[in-house]
């Protein structure tokens, strides 16, 4: 049986919930690459009107998105440090409170000096990076602050390892159960 990247690999609440409320993104990555098997990372996804977070589990994704991974030059403390470096940095220029075309224009050129250019998520690295610079520039709570900050790590790790990708969509017959076309687990 593969390993799914999902919700149901950190700690529930008191009320049997699934929370990543206290998870770092260290914590979070280094969560994210236990799940690499045979150099595959499947991340279970649950898509709503506003957003896309982990799903709990494979049953409740409305998707999955398959990476092949290449772990010989992973390192963790290298995307963790990266991570810090352009959350720093993106509190800075969120001080500064320029106008908004050289806020994004410096946030841009922040991310592009730390990231690997040829990385299959390049755009989604700088997108993440932008929204956490308005989260701080707005003072947002923690609470939302991490959850950024883990979203842009997992997009760190992603640029940084995956070499190919696929997304493979859950569809739900007119009667009966929910299942997964074309993906093999």
């Amino acid at each position: 049986m593969l390993k799914i990247f999902a919700l149901d690999k950190f700690p529930c609440d008191e009320n049997k919930e699934y929370t990543l409320g206290n998870t770092t993104p260290e914590e979070y990555l280094e969560k994210m690459l236990s799940c690499v098997e045979n150099g595959e990372l499947i991340i279970a996804k649950k898509k709503t009107k506003v957003s896309i977070d982990l799903a709990e589990n494979l049953d409740k994704a409305s998707y999955a998105d398959r990476y092949k991974m290449d772990l010989s030059k992973a390192d963790a403390a290298a995307i963790v440090a990266k991570e810090k470096e352009i959350f720093e940095e993106c509190g800075e220029i969120a001080r500064k409170r320029q106008g908004r075309e050289e806020t994004l224009a410096a946030v841009q050129t922040v991310v592009r000096e730390k990231i690997d250019r040829e990385g299959l998520r390049v755009e989604n690295v700088e997108n993440r990076a932008q929204r956490l610079e308005k989260l701080l520039e707005l003072g947002a709570p923690e609470l939302i602050v991490n959850s950024e900050r883990r979203y842009l790590i997992e997009e760190l790790a992603l640029n940084a390892y995956a070499t190919k990708s696929t997304t493979t969509y859950k569809y739900r017959p007119l009667f009966g159960m929910p299942c997964w076309r074309f993906m093999k687990f």
